[in-house]
């Protein structure tokens, strides 16, 4: 059903200019996105690094507005790690996009959108949900303000598993087709052969092959079970027996064998922390919404959905 035109908008403001406007913010839009692309991943989010009195500072004047170091500051930390890391890059350039979403919105109070219904509705949903984000976000800080000093320490120990590295090796390897041609391979080896020359030159796997037969790392469950046991029971340094699986016929060389390992509770502290945070956040969050449920009334008129597809 198409809604009838709003008679409180100015006439020159046609359907037009409109889209024009709708396309000047896409753009500023796009170019934060494209500032983002541009770095690498930095981890998480951090809050921007600034001199005291940046807050106080008045970065550029939009008419009779001006956008400050706190206007700066906030739309900074609503960015992704990714975008925080480009204005790091480039502050001026976030600057830029700034100013566009200032002339921007100058433009669309001057336009009188803010009377538009389908706008007015928008801003509605908005406010409502700004306003739930914040009561849900109050209800998480207090629950991680509830945490012990020790709850931390607790769930490491109760799940140690989450927090160790797996078993791996280093390795090279030498694959042939027959045992006769392993068993040449392997001679040549002990009369003092390089390993890596011998597999760019014989072996038959094509993937490793120019690179020496090198393997990288490699976890368990990674190769057939008869290269894996041999891999991971052979001492680094040493060329194993002949292996033989599916493939073909293996000689192994373990470059180094790390064993798993629990990380210390040290080197985790901080991750272990933000999940037991969030855990005991969202449990709150839960608890809080079931109240407000049972002291609302609440009616669900459940056939309104039957004929929903």
């Amino acid at each position: 059903m198409t809604r009838p035109v709003t008679t409180s908008l100015p006439a020159a403001f046609d359907s037009r200019a409109r889209w024009i406007a709708v396309a000047s913010a896409a753009l500023a839009l796009v170019l934060v996105a494209s500032m983002a692309r541009a770095a690498d991943a930095h981890g998480e989010r951090q809050s921007l690094r600034a001199p005291s009195d940046f807050g106080a500072r008045v970065l550029a004047r939009v008419n009779d507005a001006v956008i400050t170091g706190l206007d700066f500051q906030r739309a900074f930390d609503a960015l992704s790690a990714d975008g925080q890391a480009a204005v790091r890059q480039n502050p001026r350039k976030f600057l830029t996009v700034l100013i566009q979403r200032e002339v921007l919105y100058q433009e669309a109070r001057r336009a009188g959108l803010e009377e538009d219904a389908l706008v007015r509705e928008r801003l509605d949903q908005m406010r409502r949900a700004v306003l739930i984000d914040e009561l849900s976000r109050r209800q998480q800080a207090r629950a991680a303000a509830e945490i012990g000093g020790d709850e931390a320490r607790r769930y490491y120990e109760a799940n140690r598993a989450q927090f160790t590295s797996e078993e791996r090796i280093s390795a090279s390897h030498i694959l042939l087709a027959t045992r006769e041609e392993a068993e040449a391979g392997a001679a040549r080896l002990r009369d003092g052969a390089d390993f890596a020359a011998l597999a760019q030159e014989v072996s038959r796997d094509e993937k490793t092959r120019d690179r020496g037969g090198r393997l990288f790392v490699v976890f368990r469950g990674r190769l057939s079970p008869e290269l894996e046991q041999a891999a991971f029971a052979a001492t680094p340094g040493v060329v194993t027996g002949i292996v033989q699986d599916a493939d073909g016929f293996h000689l192994v060389l373990v470059h180094d064998h790390v064993p798993a390992a629990v990380k210390p509770f040290e080197a985790v502290e901080a991750g272990v922390r933000a999940k037991v945070v969030s855990a005991h956040g969202e449990q709150r969050l839960h608890e809080f919404i079931a109240q407000l449920e049972r002291r609302a009334r609440i009616e669900v008129n459940g056939g309104a959905l039957a004929d929903l597809r």
